[in-house]
């Protein structure tokens, strides 16, 4: 298996592993819609012989608050075709995408909506989010920090247009 940087030819590949991982468009139409708008940071894709069988994308995401205002990453979505789910293939996509976006100078560190027992092995916790003002709260809203306590008490988390948050 080869970890690459997603490129447009992968596009169409792309879209069918996150429909096929999630049994629905909807994640799709998020990706798209992020493409369009310009806020992708990078994606990653898993291959295995010229197939796709797994990517992740991290976009653009602000923390803004009236002293601070940082650059973060979202991670989502996350998506391993069904057949090779369980082999280790998330796992690693989440580590080289963590590590991409810690070489990333602007960037803060990331958020993810996610299961807190799969997120939490690899440094992502609540305990960093609980203080912000978001549209999500709970252990499966985490954050992971580039620098320690760098998430302001306060700051209000500010997704691309995409995601259909904004208020």
């Amino acid at each position: 298996m080869k970890i690459r940087k997603e490129e447009i030819k992968d596009r169409a590949q792309v879209l069918q592993v996150i429909h096929d991982a999630f049994g629905q468009w909807d994640e799709c139409d998020l990706v798209k819609q992020l493409h369009l708008d310009d806020d992708v940071l990078f994606g990653l894709v898993a291959e295995e012989e010229g197939e796709i069988i797994g990517h992740i994308l991290f976009s653009a995401m602000e923390i803004t608050s009236p002293h601070l205002h940082i650059q973060t990453a979202s991670l989502a979505p996350l998506s391993v075709m069904p057949a090779y789910q369980g082999q280790g293939i998330g796992s690693r996509l989440v580590e080289l995408g963590i590590q991409a976006c810690r070489d990333i100078e602007d960037l803060s560190g990331i958020i993810v909506l996610g299961d807190p027992a799969y997120y939490s092995r690899f440094g992502f916790a609540s305990s960093l989010t609980e203080h912000l003002d978001a549209p999500f709260k709970g252990d499966a809203f985490m954050g992971l920090e580039f620098r320690k306590n760098i998430f302001p008490e306060n700051g209000k988390v500010i997704y691309s247009q995409a995601f259909g948050l904004q208020t």
